[in-house]
C-alpha cells in the first residue's frame, strides 16, 4: 500500500513538472549593462540633504526610450577606500523619469567619485533597450 501511495505522489510531482510555468518562459530578452552611448542618455547626480550629511543620495534620470534597472553604486572616498552598495530591489527607472536611492554611511565631503551600475533589456542581448513588460505589437 505504501508503494502505491508513493507512486501516486511521484506521478503527481512529475505531471506538475510538465505544467505551464509563467516564470520559465522562452523569453529571448536579456539584461545587458548599458553601453557608452546609452550611458550618455542617463544622468547621475549625487549629494546630501540639508538634514542628513551622513547619507549619500543618488538621483538617476533616464532619457532612453526604455526603462533601466540600476543594481547598485560604487563610491571612491578621498582616502582611496572604495565602498559598494547593492540596491535591493533594483532601482527601476522608467523612460523619461528620475528615481532616488540612498547610500548610508558616506559622510559629506568624503567622496572623491561615484558610479551607479545600470542595465537594460535587449532582444537576444543586442540592439536598442526595450521594455520587457510591453505587449508585443500585432
Amino acid at each position: 500500500m505504501i508503494k502505491i501511495i508513493y507512486l501516486f505522489f511521484a506521478s503527481i510531482v512529475s505531471l506538475s513538472a510538465l505544467a505551464w510555468n509563467p516564470f520559465s518562459s522562452h523569453n529571448d530578452n536579456e539584461e545587458i549593462p548599458l553601453s557608452s552611448e546609452e550611458l550618455k542618455k542617463v544622468q547621475e547626480n549625487a549629494g546630501w540633504t540639508k538634514d542628513d550629511d551622513k547619507t549619500l543620495i543618488f538621483e538617476v534620470h533616464n532619457d532612453l526610450k526604455a526603462p533601466i534597472a540600476c543594481s547598485g553604486a560604487q563610491v571612491e572616498l578621498n582616502e582611496g577606500k572604495h565602498m559598494s552598495k547593492a540596491f535591493t530591489p533594483k532601482l527601476f527607472v522608467p523612460a523619461g523619469n528620475s528615481r532616488l536611492a540612498s547610500f548610508p554611511g558616506i559622510a559629506k565631503g568624503t567622496m572623491k567619485s561615484f558610479a551607479v551600475i545600470c542595465s537594460c533589456f535587449k532582444k537576444q542581448g543586442k540592439g536598442e533597450c526595450i521594455n520587457p513588460l510591453a505587449k508585443p505589437a500585432i
